[in-house]
């Protein structure tokens, strides 16, 4: 099956500055892909042309092969567009969802029809005749994707969706919004700077910071394989500290090792590693000397910060007695849970194979 949508040579410029450059892009039909970043980094710019609401600056952006520059109607009958803000009218929520139906001339008893089913595949038709602005912001939320859903599109564009949602109530809302894709073929791009939410709904992520794609690829191999220290702090290694490959392999922190080894060129590397693989021992055995400035309960660990050739931080199971701060340690990385990637400033070299360091081993 083709793409369902394609981005080629896209630049966009805004006041002046490029603030998205996509050389190339395609999503399958019926694939669901996340656009993971910070903030600035032009996810909403991406789903904006991709909705064809803007035009890029230069290249070419199609749906279903149909350009975004000439699509007109036709295009819009086959993209939804959830944005951040549910921008819900001050009516009823079943009025909200059959507006767009309304626009397409769907019949008023088809209409009321299909806007139920939508709102009863999102869990909200019991609030079909609330005000819509009388709702709170999860239900808003799933009213909002409940308009989507009601327009059978063939690509629904997801900006955000749970944004300004406290943590259960986005679990929720992201529990709901997967059963009610399991059924459809349908294409979904959605935009996050949540890695656990990237990595929950879809089937390939793309990484994009300041503008630029840093790495394409599946949730478990940009989780063990970050192309990059951009990539890794985004899919939440919680230490990024700099280290050396030396002659016979081994990496090291200043001049003590660190327990990984790289079959990378001796010379500087950047060393990113999970806190739950960070290894604490007893002073004086071989590692990496350090010492625990605080501890802090977690949930279901000590959080153990550290402070020594590098700072770290470490979750420790609470099944293990709790080190003290003022303890003198040794520090070793866990190679399950940590990678060796290029040093800061120099291209990312080849991904690395599950069981690897940094593609090197």
């Amino acid at each position: 099956m083709g793409a369902q949508l394609s981005v080629r040579d896209v630049r966009q410029v805004l006041g002046g500055r490029e603030v998205l450059r996509i050389d190339s892009l395609d999503v399958a039909a019926g694939e669901r892909l996340c656009v993971l970043g910070p903030n600035g980094a032009g996810k909403t710019t991406l789903l904006r042309l991709l909705a064809a609401v803007t035009a890029p600056s230069s290249g070419e952006v199609t749906v279903a092969g149909i350009s975004s520059a000439h699509g007109g109607v036709e295009l819009r009958r086959r993209v939804a567009y959830a944005t951040q803000q549910p921008g819900l009218l001050t009516t009823s929520v079943r009025r909200n969802v059959e507006l767009p139906l309304r626009w397409r001339r769907v019949p008023r008893q088809r209409r009321a029809e299909i806007a139920m089913a939508a709102l009863e595949r999102l869990r909200v038709a019991h609030l079909a005749d609330r005000p819509a602005r009388s709702l709170s912001g999860g239900e808003q939320q799933r009213v909002s994707l409940a308009r989507a859903f009601a327009l059978d599109p063939e690509v629904l564009l997801l900006d955000e969706p749970a944004a300004g949602l406290d943590a259960q109530t986005r679990a929720a809302f992201f529990t709901d919004l997967d059963r009610a894709l399991e059924s459809r073929a349908t294409t979904v791009v959605q935009v996050s700077h949540r890695a656990q939410e990237a990595f929950r709904l879809a089937d390939r992520v793309v990484v994009l910071v300041d503008g630029l794609v840093h790495q394409v690829g599946l949730p478990e191999v940009l989780n063990r394989c970050p192309a990059d220290v951009s990539v890794a702090s985004l899919v939440g290694y919680d230490n990024v500290v700099d280290a050396a490959v030396q002659a016979d392999g081994a990496v090291c922190v200043g001049a003590s090792p660190t327990g990984l080894t790289s079959r990378r060129d001796p010379g500087p590397v950047t060393v990113a590693a999970f806190a739950n693989g960070i290894r604490i021992a007893g002073g004086g055995e071989t590692g990496l000397p350090m010492r625990v400035t605080r501890v802090t309960p977690g949930a279901g660990h000590w959080v153990v910060a550290l402070d020594g050739a590098a700072s770290l931080v470490a979750h420790v199971s609470t099944s293990a007695p709790a080190p003290v701060a003022g303890d003198a340690v040794t520090v070793s990385l866990d190679p399950d849970l940590s990678v060796v990637m290029p040093a800061l400033g120099v291209a990312a070299a080849d991904l690395a194979r599950p069981g690897t360091l940094g593609g090197v081993g």
